[in-house]
């Protein structure tokens, strides 16, 4: 009996010995059950950031925008005055020609009283009044020049006073949401409108703590969006969450995506496939 179960056992252990080992996942088993979104790359909600009445409010829903474009603008008619009357001091040059007119009189008066003071025909005290007002006029051309400046640096305040009354789009993006218009007030704890940003786009990936070690920074991968939206596209690893969850033992990845055209909607679920290879910034 114990030379059959001896038997038994050593046909066991070799039955063993030839099984296939188990195949450790690789990270595309893992990400094939991962949770995958596709999110906006970056939300800004917009808001003035000094109060008052809005006098316009140039966008609508779903409205494209550029970098820079006008959003949203204050009443500015006082403010709107200050800068042009700025804008005439700062540009003019008549103070400047009335001094250096004034200073050629000065210098010429001067001159004759140096002739005449040399022919012994003028008293000292004339001749230093004649040299004294030359000087003077001189300067005076020197402040009015340093006026002019100061016009320039005062414009170039009030200009910058009278842009923060426009709120501009800070990228490319489209309008969701329009909360503030004409008429109403707006300060810097009321968005106006919020710009969402596109393109590119944030893929979400959370993975097991057991694929940690296999993500790397800069790592390609291909998005492929649900249908209808379709299309796989290349994306790059631009964050690995340096934190795992440890009630879910998951933690985040996020990845670049372009998306030119806005041909793909955020908040759209997708599948990811990491292609392995790490792209630099020129790819």
């Amino acid at each position: 009996m114990q030379a059959i179960a001896w038997r038994a056992l050593s046909g066991l252990f070799a039955a063993f010995l030839l099984m296939p080992a188990a195949r450790a996942e690789s990270l595309d088993d893992y990400a094939a059950r991962a949770s995958c979104l596709i999110t906006p790359f970056h939300i800004y909600k917009l808001a003035m950031s000094i109060p008052g009445p809005l006098a316009s409010v140039a966008v609508k829903r779903a409205d494209l925008v550029k970098k820079g474009q006008v959003i949203a603008q204050l009443e500015s008619v006082v403010e709107q005055a200050q800068v042009d009357a700025a804008r005439v001091r700062a540009t003019t040059d008549v103070a400047i020609r009335l001094k250096t007119a004034v200073y050629s009189a000065a210098a010429a008066k001067l001159e004759r009283q140096r002739k005449l003071k040399v022919a012994a025909v003028t008293s000292e005290q004339a001749f230093e009044e004649a040299e004294a007002a030359a000087s003077v006029a001189k300067e005076e051309i020197e402040q009015a020049r340093l006026d002019k400046e100061l016009a320039a640096l005062e414009l170039a305040r009030l200009e910058g006073m009278l842009d923060r009354r426009i709120l501009r789009a800070p990228a490319e993006g489209v309008v969701t949401s329009v909360e503030l218009h004409a008429g109403e007030y707006a300060d810097s704890t009321n968005p106006v409108a919020t710009v969402t940003e596109i393109d590119p786009l944030t893929v979400d990936v959370y993975l097991p703590a057991k694929a940690y070690p296999l993500v790397a920074m800069g790592m390609s991968a291909v998005v492929t969006p649900q249908e209808p939206q379709g299309g796989a596209r290349e994306g790059v690893v631009i964050t690995k969450d340096p934190q795992i969850d440890a009630a879910s033992g998951l933690f985040l990845v996020q990845l670049r995506l372009p998306n030119p055209g806005a041909a793909i909607p955020a908040g759209v679920h997708c599948s990811v496939k990491f292609g392995g290879r790490t792209l630099t910034h020129r790819e």
